[in-house]
């Protein structure tokens, strides 16, 4: 996912990494800053809503995928102007993909809450549908992050997301592509809703 950038004093910060346990910045010039100096940090809030959104966006039609299709997802990259997903679905129909956009966009128009909360690793793996993605399971931490869309989905996440559908806008579809075998992907970005 697309990292947070913002200013640390009055150097701007390019890319923001976690290593081990510990947040690095990458600066657009050197700072004049030493051990033991008070610093002001301030988030591109612009781009960090927006990655937001992206990221809420992705849940949704993940959630869908799963709940009308059995796919899990393979892969993606949330980012500020175009996201995408990989998704194992049987048959390319650009039809049924198509329909699920829709179907999520109208979930977005009825704009349900979206919540964090922590539940206990045993307690949350014992949730049917807790993980939609093929090939990882959530991080070995006593407790998981739990985004719910209520009534919609709930995965165990550690990123950031909108309050509430509404914000997301409306997910356009970019592009489709047949990745072979049951591999698909799908491109799409946000866009503010349709009066």
């Amino acid at each position: 996912m697309a990292c947070d950038t913002g200013a640390l004093n009055t150097a701007l910060v390019r890319e923001t990494t976690k290593a081990d346990d510990r947040i690095l910045h990458t600066l657009e010039s050197p700072a004049s800053l030493k051990p033991g100096d008070k610093v002001k940090g301030q988030v591109d809030w612009e781009r960090r809503h927006r990655l937001m959104k992206m990221h809420t966006a992705g849940h949704l039609l993940s959630s869908l995928f799963y709940s009308r299709a059995n796919c899990r997802i393979t892969g993606n990259q949330i980012d500020v102007d175009r996201s995408r997903m990989d998704f194992n679905l049987e048959s390319f129909d650009r039809t049924q993909i198509e329909g699920y956009v829709a179907e999520a966009n109208d979930l977005i128009r009825k704009d349900a809450p979206v919540r964090t909360y922590f539940l206990k690793r045993e307690e949350a793996l014992k949730l049917p549908d807790m993980v939609k993605l093929a090939e990882a399971a959530p991080p070995a931490e006593a407790q998981l992050r739990i985004v719910e869309i209520e009534g919609v989905d709930r995965q165990a996440d550690g990123g950031l997301h909108v309050a509430h559908l509404k914000e997301i806008g409306q997910i356009q579809l970019l592009k489709l592509e047949n990745k072979g075998k049951t591999n698909r992907r799908l491109y799409y970005e946000i866009q503010s809703p349709i009066a």
